[in-house]
């Protein structure tokens, strides 16, 4: 008895030691953005309405809410949703914002799409915008391009009446509402409008509920579809994780709401990270 005892005593000081490290341990914190893209290039399925973010109203707007971030949780890094692998040329296009010449890049540029891309892209309007006020000497890309073969998935929907007519239905409704969003005056409303629980879960339930159950009989088309857009998000999560620098204590992560929806999840189950609500903030 004496000698349980005294192991009990032996093992008390170790775990006494393992959770005041763990509580003592400042957790980083995450300012996770849901965006539209503001180029509005159309490939998703929903087709809202355009919004020129070059408009004076919408640069306010950008600047009341880099601003409001800043304030209360200025980045020490910002994470966007671009290719992973241009990190180079991502951050050389932002050492020339840094120093007032963007537009020499810019004006090369012939293509009308790509042109918008790099002038009117959340990336160069926000995140580009908030990382200089904040003097964040650069740019963390994260995205992780993958084959995802959404043109497969809507011709099987197609071929079958009733999930043709659920998905017409489901892509109305979520038009619908994307276009209401988009129609508020104050920019700040948008974003607070995008990155409600409701509105992120009704994103990520057309891939649960309604994605997952297409193409049984397909090798589970819809299941390996829905796999895939979640190992392209836990890649772009890793991306997050291996570049977190060990002094950072507020970061901003940029990404589509397809993503924020999905990432937002991530975040709550990671100790690391303590998720701030962007409500909270704008």
């Amino acid at each position: 008895m004496l000698k349980f005892s005294i192991q009990k005593l032996q093992i008390l000081p170790f775990f006494l030691l393992f959770f005041l490290n763990s509580f003592s341990q400042n957790k980083v914190n995450v300012v996770l953005i849901g965006t539209y893209h503001f180029n509005n290039p159309g490939n998703d399925a929903i087709k809202t309405v355009d919004r020129d973010i070059l408009s004076k109203e919408n640069q306010i707007g950008l600047e009341k809410i880099t601003d409001l971030i800043i304030k209360k949780y200025k980045p020490d890094q910002i994470f966007v949703e671009s290719n992973y692998r241009t990190k180079k040329e991502l951050n050389g296009h932002y050492q020339l914002y840094l120093n007032d010449q963007f537009s020499s890049f810019t004006d090369t540029i012939k293509n009308a799409r790509s042109k918008r891309f790099y002038t009117e892209g959340e990336t160069y309007q926000l995140a580009f915008r908030l990382a200089k006020k904040s003097s964040n000497k650069e740019i963390y890309p994260i995205d992780s391009l993958m084959n995802m073969r959404f043109d497969l998935l809507q011709k099987i929907i197609k071929s079958n009446p009733k999930s043709n007519q659920i998905f017409e239905a489901k892509l109305a409704e979520l038009t619908k509402k994307s276009n209401e969003c988009m129609a508020q005056k104050d920019l700040r409303e948008v974003f607070k409008s995008l990155n409600t629980d409701k509105a992120l879960n009704e994103n990520k339930g057309f891939y649960i509920s309604f994605a997952n159950t297409i193409g049984l009989n397909e090798n589970y088309l819809g299941s390996n579809l829905v796999a895939d857009w979640y190992k392209r998000n836990l890649i772009m999560y890793a991306n997050i994780q291996s570049q977190l620098a060990e002094e950072t204590k507020n970061i901003v992560i940029l990404v589509g709401t397809g993503h924020a929806a999905i990432m937002k999840d991530f975040i709550k189950n990671d100790d690391k990270f303590n998720l701030i609500e962007l409500n909270t903030i704008l």
